[in-house]
């Protein structure tokens, strides 16, 4: 009770002050002018626009700076702190906000030249215009615990906010980047298997073809084994050449008279059979059995 009581005081006081104050410089308060420049250096990423856009707020801040110091030196006012409810500080911070809210900045020169942008402004302060808005903030401000006390909270409550809002945005980040790490070996995956998948193919065509290659070599061979067997069987020394086609068709291939059968050459001398040797020690055009005999060669009919 003694607190409420002490903060009643307290804005009584502050109150019974600001309108003495008030009448006393009834007479002599006049409005001023107070006049700032400031220079922005542009950084990389600034344009033309967002260079008067800051240079404008820098300047704003230095007039409402200058403009709390006078209105403070004209109202000239002593505050004492009484429990925490009304501080010097308090009136400082509304003298600054209420002439920043009472008064219009109006700019008087400004120049870009690509790097630097200068702004000159100014601003007309009314010390009992200010002085009359604090007046009607205290009268209704209400200096309990209780009050403070809901703000301290509310405020720690919206840091505790901001906080648990950073680490949630920390997090974000940190899930967006491994959702991006995700997605890349997904998709380096997908490519290895589309190569998988073209690498199987490749090699089934290659496996069918080798299977259709070996079949055709089979298939010579056969045709060849039976060649050789079908002359080794049926040729006879002394046969002419039409003899040797009538009973083993027509040679794979002829060389100076002799006649190849797959593995075997039927040798072939004066128009008449000489021999057979094998298609690995045949001599090109060398229808002489005898120098097959002297070689050592493989003769199989003589």
């Amino acid at each position: 009770m003694d607190y409420y009581m002490k903060s009643r005081n307290s804005l009584k006081y502050l109150v019974c002050f600001i309108l003495v104050q008030l009448i006393i410089h009834d007479i002599t308060a006049q409005k001023k002018t107070f006049i700032r420049e400031y220079i922005y250096k542009a950084s990389e990423t600034d344009s033309k626009i967002t260079s008067r856009q800051k240079a404008l707020i820098e300047v704003k801040t230095l007039l409402i700076e200058e403009l709390g110091i006078y209105v403070e030196s004209y109202v000239n006012h002593l505050v004492k702190d009484e429990n925490g409810a009304i501080t010097k500080d308090f009136f400082t911070n509304e003298i600054k906000t209420l002439s920043a809210g009472t008064t219009e900045t109006k700019i008087i020169e400004e120049r870009w030249d690509g790097y630097e942008y200068y702004i000159k402004a100014e601003i007309i302060a009314d010390p009992e215009e200010v002085l009359r808005r604090i007046n009607q903030t205290l009268s209704v401000r209400k200096s309990s615990k209780a009050v403070d006390s809901l703000k301290i909270l509310l405020k720690n409550s919206n840091n505790e906010l901001m906080l648990k809002n950073n680490e949630l945005r920390v997090l974000r980040g940190q899930l967006s980047a491994q959702q991006k790490k995700i997605d890349s070996t997904q998709t380096s995956l997908n490519t290895l298997n589309q190569q998988l998948i073209e690498s199987k193919r490749q090699l089934t065509s290659y496996q069918a073809q080798e299977k259709h290659i070996l079949s055709e070599i089979e298939e010579i061979e056969k045709v060849m084994k039976d060649a050789s067997n079908k002359a080794i069987a049926n040729v006879r020394i002394g046969m002419t050449p039409e003899e040797v086609v009538r009973v083993c068709g027509k040679p794979r291939a002829e060389q100076c008279g002799s006649m190849n059968y797959g593995a075997v050459w039927v040798i072939i001398s004066s128009n008449i059979v000489v021999g057979i040797v094998d298609a690995r020690d045949y001599q090109t055009c060398n229808n002489d059995m005898d120098s097959y005999k002297r070689q050592h060669k493989r003769i199989i009919l003589e």
